[in-house]
């Protein structure tokens, strides 16, 4: 049976990997995203993901993506809430503004996502929010950032219990040091990437495709007894005494 699939931030690296998963797989993927021309990018390459533009953040734009969703598929069976920026500087050089960005785009913009989205979404159906392995640690100049995916942690606990009347499971994943375009080995360059390859245990980074494997299994029938969990890829990162 086709379900309707809702990934935000969908146009590159895990969200676009879970996008094509899911397609691949006969579901209807519908992505959103801030940037016009990477969701022009995916339309062409694959015509089989249906691609609106919205901001997160913005009260309006959530509104109307959900509007514009029931109008065209009825519902959502799935959603995965992948969106999120970084800054990662020491506490005191972080401005309000910096502040700002990223709570309304990594907190406040998911949690006010998840509520527009529950409107159109039946009983029984799936969310999955993509937080991040480093609220699992104490890190140098990730105050900010690992707070706010702290906060989302919280949010998936606090939720799998609300929803619980309705069949809605809820559950995190975690992600490691992950190849895609806002962070990969070329951009750390060879020096620093190969530090970072020896904190984790498989010495290496993540592909995509490793997180939108567990993405598709929570959204299937057998992940129907895992909820209100945070699941860290990492490749062992954070359960090693490295920092």
């Amino acid at each position: 049976m086709k379900r309707n699939i809702l990934i935000t931030g969908g146009s590159a690296g895990m969200g676009l990997s879970t996008a094509i998963k899911f397609a691949e797989n006969g579901d209807q993927v519908i992505i959103t995203g801030r940037n016009r021309e990477k969701l022009e990018e995916v339309k062409q390459k694959y015509p089989n993901i249906y691609t609106i533009a919205s901001d997160v953040s913005i009260s309006e734009e959530r509104k109307a993506l959900m509007i514009e969703i029931q109008k065209k598929f009825g519902h959502i069976d799935i959603l995965f809430s992948n969106v999120g920026v970084g800054i990662f500087k020491p506490l005191t050089e972080i401005s309000e503004d910096e502040f700002d960005k990223l709570v309304n785009v990594n907190y406040k913009g998911t949690f006010f996502f998840i509520q527009e989205a529950l409107k159109i979404m039946p009983d029984n159906s799936r969310i999955i929010v993509n937080s991040s392995w480093t609220h699992h640690r104490g890190l140098y100049s990730s105050a900010l950032y690992g707070s706010t995916k702290a906060a989302i942690s919280h949010l998936v606990k606090s939720l799998s219990i609300e929803l619980a009347d309705r069949g809605i499971n809820i559950n995190a994943i975690s992600p490691g040091y992950i190849n895609t375009e806002q962070f990969n080995e070329e951009m750390l360059g060879e020096k620093a990437a190969q530090a970072r390859k020896l904190q984790v245990p498989v010495k290496r980074f993540g592909k995509p495709e490793e997180i939108s494997g567990m993405v598709y299994f929570l959204a299937s029938s057998d992940a129907s007894y895992i909820n209100g969990q945070d699941i860290l890829i990492d490749g062992g990162l954070t359960a090693v005494h490295n920092y």
